[in-house]
């Protein structure tokens, strides 16, 4: 918006510190306005058009430093400098601004008879982030630094832009798996991904667990059968232990497939206990580990063979069959009825192998003759 200096504004140069000339600068203060030097200075204003910002615009300025404990912002044909309160939420932003950069500036206030423009950048730049973190499309993160741990979860500072907004992570949502040193990520920098924006605190709900599993199918790519990985125990069963590794994976290994000094104590591994293992099959995005590189019956496993097994278990769909320490197969409901047969848990008897389903890791039997 444009217009001309009217006649209290005029009066403003001489009785103020600020002037439309001078821009702080000192002024004489000349109360009667017959005077000859007060008609000189209105003729020579008198034509002087100048612009004045509206409240909620955003000019670009040019730095100037900071007088008077305020940051000064200079745009040619403003009637005054814009002043940014030299306040840490604010000068945080200009921390390698030099003088005559440019700089964006919010005009937060205007206040036509002393000239005063006042502006923001810490809301300007804010406001810039929040609308950049709701236009993130799905399965973008963003980086995220813990500041620390409470009883339900992370203060959670979220990085946009070079700006900073407050986050929180829960629990559930930090890892993978449960951390078996919840403190680990405690001063990290880590990516996150946006879950929700909470309006009453003002606060980012975030998800390390949602960034997680979307590295999981080019991390399982990237396994090599062969190569030794190394990972943390996140928990034990009867039947084995899960690992994770490689930061987003989960695999277990059978307990037939533990290192021999360990299989008997499986309830000694607790959770972030360090070990070493191989890659032993991929299922989909099942992962089967072992410590023991050999070949067992899944291996060799073919259809029409007959095996010596065990009865794991009766169910409503079949019959369970144990056939070594880590494989089971399945003589199904339907085959039951066709056999005339029914059997008990823990009785032993051969089987035939009716087909394998290597990509579901199933074996379909039926009771050997």
């Amino acid at each position: 918006m444009n217009s001309k200096i009217g006649s209290e504004e005029l009066a403003y140069l001489f009785e103020d510190n600020s002037s439309v000339a001078g821009k702080g600068k000192k002024s004489k203060k000349i109360k009667n306005r017959n005077t000859p030097e007060y008609l000189e200075l209105a003729a020579l204003y008198g034509d002087l058009v100048i612009n004045v910002p509206e409240r909620g615009a955003v000019a670009t300025a040019a730095y100037l430093g900071i007088q008077g404990g305020q940051h000064l912002f200079e745009v040619p044909g403003y009637k005054d400098y814009i002043r940014v309160e030299d306040r840490q939420n604010e000068s945080k932003y200009l921390k390698n601004t030099e003088v005559g950069d440019p700089v964006d500036v919010l005009i937060s206030e205007i206040t036509e008879k002393s000239f005063a423009i006042k502006g923001s950048i810490a809301t300007l730049y804010e406001s810039r982030a929040h609308a950049n973190l709701k236009d993130l499309k799905d399965g973008e993160s963003v980086t995220a630094y813990v500041k620390s741990l409470n009883p339900a979860g992370y203060e959670i500072e979220v990085y946009n832009g070079g700006v900073t907004l407050p986050g929180f992570m829960p629990n559930t949502l930090a890892g993978i798996n449960k951390l078996f040193d919840p403190t680990s990520i405690v001063g990290e920098t880590i990516e996150v991904m946006i879950e929700s924006f909470s309006e009453h605190e003002g606060t980012y709900i975030v998800s390390r667990r949602k960034y997680l599993q979307s590295l999981i199918p080019s991390a399982i790519k990237e396994l090599t059968y062969g190569d030794v990985y190394k990972g943390h125990v996140t928990g034990t069963a009867p039947f084995g232990i899960f690992v994770e590794f490689n930061e987003c994976l989960t695999g277990m290994i059978h307990k037939a497939n533990v290192n021999p000094e360990w299989q008997d104590r499986l309830g000694d591994i607790k959770p972030g206990f360090e070990i070493d293992f191989y890659v032993k099959e991929i299922i989909k995005e099942k992962i089967i580990l072992t410590q023991i590189l050999r070949e067992t019956l899944w291996d060799n496993i073919k259809n029409g063979q007959i095996i010596e097994g065990t009865v794991r278990d009766v169910k409503q769909f079949g019959t369970l069959v144990n056939l070594d320490d880590e494989t089971v197969g399945l003589i199904h409901t339907s085959e039951m009825e066709k056999i005339g047969k029914r059997f008990t848990a823990g009785q032993s008897l051969k089987v035939k192998v009716l087909s394998v389903d290597r990509s579901s890791r199933k074996i379909f039997l039926t009771a050997a003759q």
